[in-house]
């Protein structure tokens, strides 16, 4: 089978898709597109089940966080949003596919996609980890890295790492240097 050119992967992807996806290009030979957390599902869907595309390898889900805050305020002045960013690929037809969906920070949830490819159940975990992003109607939406008591979430810009109980430094070489005060 002759390899898709990407104009052709574009022109397939814009055909199947119609007006569920928004912003269809080319972004370096991969086709690449925005659309509603209300229509992910079925948007993945079409891609991996349209015969002339066959997008049926998941490479991945991740979250991105698009927000920016006024420099010297807290987190009331953070704007924007944030974003699950999922990658498949059609080994038939060699097209690659960079899927984004905005997601509101005040909402921070998208539907689960791991009936449509099984290979998310991993990825939702640990961007709804790290991102806080929840995936509903996960099958197993638990912890992958952090204790469970843990608050936070540490790849979103806002999250403050915890300070480091600072100890003085002796400066000495040697335990017996130390002892004597030294090093100071």
């Amino acid at each position: 089978m002759p390899r898709v050119t990407p104009e052709d992967a574009l022109g397939r992807v814009q055909n199947a898709l119609g007006s569920l996806a928004q912003d269809v290009k080319l972004n370096f030979d991969a086709v690449d597109l925005s659309c509603s957390r209300e229509n992910i599902v079925e948007v993945l869907t079409k891609l991996r089940d349209t015969d002339d595309l066959s997008c049926r390898f998941f490479s991945f889900l991740s979250g991105v966080d698009r927000t920016e805050f006024e420099t010297g305020e807290g987190d009331d002045a953070a704007t924007g949003e944030l974003e699950v960013l999922i990658h498949v690929y059609s080994p038939d037809n060699v097209i690659s596919v960079t899927v984004h969906v905005p997601v509101p920070l005040d909402d921070p949830n998208c539907p689960t996609v791991t009936d449509v490819y099984a290979g998310a159940i991993w990825h939702e975990r640990e961007t709804w980890e790290m991102f806080g992003i929840a995936f509903k109607g996960h099958p197993n939406l638990v912890h992958l890295y952090l204790p469970e008591d843990f608050e936070g979430t540490p790849l979103r810009k806002s999250f403050r790492l915890p300070s480091r109980m600072t100890k003085s430094w002796p400066g000495a070489k040697d335990p017996e240097e130390a002892a004597a005060g030294g090093g100071r």
